[in-house]
């Protein structure tokens, strides 16, 4: 996927921000992927790619939470949601039935990046 985001040469990741990133649920698969690592390329000009490098919500992911059955239910609607709305909050919020704050405050608890 670097070589995808014309990083190859120029990145790498270390086996620390390996493990966070393996340890990941990544419900919004590869595309959520290749926007992770895109926004890590962009904060390092060159190097190794380390879990400083990463969005805090993957590290604290990685740390041992794990979500119950009724919260990885909702992160995967916010997902879906956010997914069909390109990203538009306020669409995904309206589809979701929800204000856009509170959108944004089940966002941060269930960790999905945005």
């Amino acid at each position: 996927m670097l070589a995808e985001l014309g990083a190859a040469r120029t990145h790498n990741i270390t086996p620390g921000a390996l493990r966070i990133l393996g340890s990941y649920d990544w419900p919004g698969n590869l595309p959520e992927l290749r926007g992770v690592l895109s926004q890590a390329i962009r904060k390092r000009s060159v190097g190794a790619i380390g879990p400083g490098d990463l969005p805090p919500a993957l590290v604290a992911d990685a740390s041992g939470h794990e979500l119950a059955p009724i919260e990885r239910a909702e992160r995967n609607a916010i997902v879906a949601a956010l997914r069909s709305a390109g990203g538009n909050k306020v669409r995904a919020a309206s589809t979701l039935g929800i204000s856009r704050t509170t959108l944004y405050a089940r966002m941060r608890a269930l960790r999905v990046l945005g």
